[in-house]
């Protein structure tokens, strides 16, 4: 199946990942089940501004992308453009609406700020973008706990902050596929891998009892990926691991929500993987379709480099 040019930059693929933020937050503090309303408002509104932040990133990157990725929807039809403007700028207004009728909307206007930040100027500075995204993947997790408790805790600010690091080391990983030569790719993937490790470290401290453990299984299968791109070191192995890190944030919530026996939380991340998977074979069977925007790292309202917000 060929998706419609402008679907392809709404990149629907990792949109369930942005889904699955506010979904777990929710389950963490039991408001999945007691809030079922705003839930479903809240992710709809956070599935909009992910949707809005990457049609926004390839508006933004239409002159790199001549020259980097030239077969993007918005460079081989330029009459795309301005349609890419206003569906960007519509989901950003309806994810923001639906984010106010569920009452998170101090989230929500966090991850606006941060996405427009990121695509307007902050992703060409380095250290900048990678917080940048990481705050912004925070936040969309920090609209699934205020769902349910309305406030944030010392305890979830750790949680907030774990895979803020997260997120961010994966922005900062996705600047590897710019790097020559390979030996320097090579060495910037395994740099990402320590604040991803204390990322991990802190969620596992985050789960009281051995079933926090079961974040080791995700943990893993990153550095096994990391690995296999380090092996080779090429940008498409670069962007593959940057991309399947972020496939693995569906991991991560179902490991974390499992350690805190929140089982209707588990259930609903494995929906968000199911999505995904049939998004993607849905979507991506075209040769030559991108299942991933350029210079992304995982995004979060807005994508990430390779990866979002």
């Amino acid at each position: 199946m060929t998706p419609p040019p402008l679907l392809r930059v709404c990149r629907p693929v990792l949109a369930p990942t942005a889904a699955a933020d506010v979904l777990a937050g929710a389950a963490c503090v039991g408001g999945l089940a007691l809030h079922a309303g705003p839930v479903a408002l809240a992710t709809a509104g956070s599935v909009a501004l992910y949707s809005a932040g990457m049609v926004q990133n390839d508006v933004c990157d239409r002159g790199i992308d001549q020259k980097k990725a030239p077969g993007r929807p918005l460079v081989t039809n330029p009459a795309l453009v301005r349609s890419a403007r206003v569906l960007a700028a519509g989901l950003y207004l309806a994810g923001l609406v639906a984010a106010a009728a569920a009452g998170v909307l101090v989230p929500a206007l966090i991850v606006f700020v941060l996405a427009n930040a990121y695509n307007l100027g902050f992703k060409r500075v380095f250290v900048l973008d990678a917080a940048t995204l990481g705050g912004a993947r925070a936040a969309n997790l920090w609209m699934g706990l205020a769902v349910g408790s309305g406030s944030v805790q010392p305890r979830t600010a750790m949680l907030l902050g774990a895979y803020g690091l997260y997120v961010a080391a994966l922005s900062a990983a996705s600047r590897a596929e710019d790097l020559e030569p390979e030996p320097t790719r090579a060495l910037a993937l395994f740099l990402s891998f320590f604040p991803t490790t204390l990322a991990y470290a802190a969620l596992i401290w985050f789960v009281p009892g051995p079933r926090g453990w079961a974040l080791l299984a995700p943990w893993l299968l990153h550095a096994v990926a990391l690995g296999t791109a380090m092996r080779g070191a090429t940008k498409p192995a670069a962007k593959r691991f940057v991309f399947f890190s972020l496939l693995l944030i569906l991991a991560i919530h179902g490991a974390w929500l499992w350690g805190l026996r929140a089982t209707a939380g588990v259930i609903a991340v494995l929906c968000c993987a199911a999505a995904t998977f049939v998004l993607r074979g849905a979507l991506t069977s075209r040769p030559g379709t991108p299942a991933v925007p350029s210079g992304s790292a995982p995004s979060a309202g807005p994508g990430t480099s390779s990866a979002g917000s």
